[in-house]
C-alpha cells in the first residue's frame, strides 16, 4: 500500500487537486481510498470525495497530526484491511504538519511501500499567508516531494515568478510545479510527479 498525503492550507485546492489525481489512478487501474481529516464535527469535503465515488473514511475533531494520531493509525489500518487498497489518499486540515504525518505512518504502519507529500500553494494568497502562518507554510513546505503553486490563472506572470521563487527558496529539494487544478493546467506534469 502507498500512501499520498495533500498538504497546503486552508483554500488551497487540496480536495480539488485530490479529485483529479484519484480520477487518474483509477483511471490507470489502481485501487484508492481516501482519508479526510475535518476540524470540525461535519464532514464537508469528505462528502463531496464520497459523491465522486470514492471510499472515504473522516476523522473529526482535531488534527491527525497532533490530537487525532491514534485515530490515523487504526484508520489506515482498517482501510488497508477492508479495502486493500494500491494507494491511500490522506487529505489533512489545512492546518495540519504534514512531517508529523510522515513520521506517524512511518513509524506505525510498516505495510505502507511509499509515502509522498503533495504541498499546495495558494499563488493568490502567497505573501499574506507567509507573513500570517509563516511557521505553518514553511513546515508544509519542508516535507514535501512535490510542491505545487496552484491557481496560476489568478495571477500575473511577474506574480507568479515570484511566488515561484520564494517558494524554491523554502522548499528543499521538493519539485516546484505551477499549476490550476481549476482550468487544469499542468495537471498532467503534476499527476507524473506524485504518482
Amino acid at each position: 500500500m502507498n500512501v499520498l498525503c495533500i498538504a497546503g492550507f486552508l483554500g488551497s485546492g487540496k480536495t480539488t487537486v485530490l479529485l483529479e489525481v484519484a480520477r487518474a489512478m483509477t483511471e490507470e487501474g489502481l485501487k484508492l481510498a481516501v482519508i479526510e481529516n475535518e476540524i470540525g464535527e461535519v464532514g464537508i469535503d469528505g462528502g463531496y470525495v464520497r459523491e465522486q465515488g470514492l471510499p472515504v473514511q473522516e476523522l473529526f475533531g482535531g488534527c491527525i497530526c497532533c490530537t487525532l494520531q491514534s485515530g490515523l493509525v487504526e484508520t489506515l489500518l482498517a482501510v488497508e484491511s477492508a479495502y486493500e487498497p494500491d494507494w491511500v489518499i490522506i487529505e489533512p486540515t489545512g492546518l495540519a504538519a504534514p512531517g508529523d504525518i510522515l513520521g506517524l505512518v512511518v513509524d506505525h504502519c510498516p505495510s505502507v511501500d511509499t509515502i509522498r507529500v503533495l504541498t499546495l500553494v495558494d499563488a493568490p494568497r502567497w505573501e499574506m499567508l507567509l507573513e500570517v502562518v509563516e511557521p505553518l507554510v514553511t513546515a508544509q513546505l519542508a516535507a514535501a516531494d512535490v510542491v505545487a503553486v496552484n491557481k496560476v490563472d489568478e495571477v500575473d506572470d511577474e506574480t507568479l515568478a515570484a511566488v515561484t521563487e520564494s517558494v524554491r527558496s523554502l522548499a528543499g529539494k521538493a519539485t516546484v510545479l505551477a499549476v490550476s487544478a481549476g482550468t487544469g493546467a499542468g495537471m498532467k506534469r503534476l499527476l507524473g510527479a506524485v504518482v
